[in-house]
């Protein structure tokens, strides 16, 4: 359970630090992996300000909702 844990958490280290750098904006300076193109893709089709159209949606995939909110302060 302990190891289980350690994953875990390291997991989640590796990609705060890599949204950081996606923040900060060095994932621009840095070359594409081998075999990927370099212009960018969506990843996660995000619904914007449409809460009951998100709830409708993840209901009829059976997936889960992700919020993302932010503040400027």
């Amino acid at each position: 359970m302990r190891a289980t844990h350690l994953a875990v958490g390291a997991l989640l280290v590796a990609a705060a630090v890599a949204a950081v750098g996606v923040w900060r904006g060095d994932s621009e300076k840095a070359a594409p992996a081998p075999g990927t193109s370099a212009s960018p893709r969506m990843v996660l089709p995000f619904i914007h300000d449409d809460y009951p159209k998100a709830l409708a949606e993840a209901r009829a995939r059976k997936l889960p909702i992700f919020i993302e909110t932010w503040a400027p302060w």
